[in-house]
């Protein structure tokens, strides 16, 4: 005889799947009363009170935020099994999943989607004081159209100028260059800087931004804010898409 299998719930919401585990916790994947899909991200208990100082930034951080690439804390749960937070479902795969995974492909056109999109997010973020701190494939998801940027756990409000930004840039410049080599087949025993086929801009664009110490003749750079940043991106890859479609530039 089958037996009809168990529905877990967590308080108002039905678990659907497991969706990710770390060392702090793990996330489900929910549906709440009216069927809308949430993430439940639940906090080990040890960790939980290990932190207990520091537990509340991503809360404080999200709910301050309203962008359609940052999921929106709909509220937290706390009862015997653990203390959750109730978080918006972003559509698609992280790029990570893309990559290792699915085995994707980026076209030029789509890393040009996707970093836009990207430093949009950041920009936003930016203009708050709030550094992510934790940018990474794994942290970005994609769903074909529109990118989201998750796990706000590291986020923190910071001051103007912050060296956290710098580090979100750098972040962002070494997620641009994994979907670069999305598409290299060679046997990959050089820097990425040699290995990718790049323009002279966007490598000295990537580089600069990872290296935001440093100009390119070895001197203290100044730093550039995220907005600025964001326009020298779009500049030199959509120049470059530009010429690979025959399109005159500005």
């Amino acid at each position: 005889m089958m037996c009809r299998k168990r529905i877990r719930k967590i308080a108002e919401y039905t678990v659907a799947a497991r969706i990710g585990r770390g060392r702090y916790g793990v996330c489900f994947l929910a549906h709440d009363p009216r069927g809308r899909k949430v993430v439940l991200k639940r906090f080990r208990r040890r960790m939980w009170r290990k932190n207990r100082a520091n537990n509340h930034h991503e809360a404080v951080v999200l709910s301050g935020l309203c962008h359609p690439g940052v999921p929106e804390l709909l509220g937290v749960v706390n009862e015997r099994r653990g203390y959750y937070f109730v978080l918006e479902y972003m559509e698609g795969k992280t790029l990570e999943d893309w990559l290792f995974d699915e085995k994707k492909t980026f076209s030029a056109d789509e890393v040009y989607r996707i970093g836009t999109q990207l430093y949009d997010i950041l920009e936003y973020l930016h203009s708050r004081n709030v550094a992510h701190g934790d940018i990474s494939i794994a942290n970005v998801v994609d769903d074909g159209g529109q990118v989201s940027l998750i796990d706000f756990g590291l986020a923190r409000h910071v001051g103007d100028g912050s060296e956290d930004f710098r580090l979100d840039h750098a972040r962002t410049a070494n997620v641009l260059i994994y979907l670069l080599y999305s598409g290299y087949s060679e046997k990959g025993d050089r820097p990425w800087y040699e290995e990718l086929t790049l323009t002279g801009e966007q490598r000295k664009f990537l580089l600069e931004v990872m290296r935001p110490e440093e100009t390119e003749g070895g001197e203290k750079g100044s730093g550039r804010g995220t907005a600025e940043i964001k326009i020298q991106f779009e500049k030199c890859f959509g120049d470059a898409l530009r010429c690979r479609r025959g399109e005159d530039q500005p």
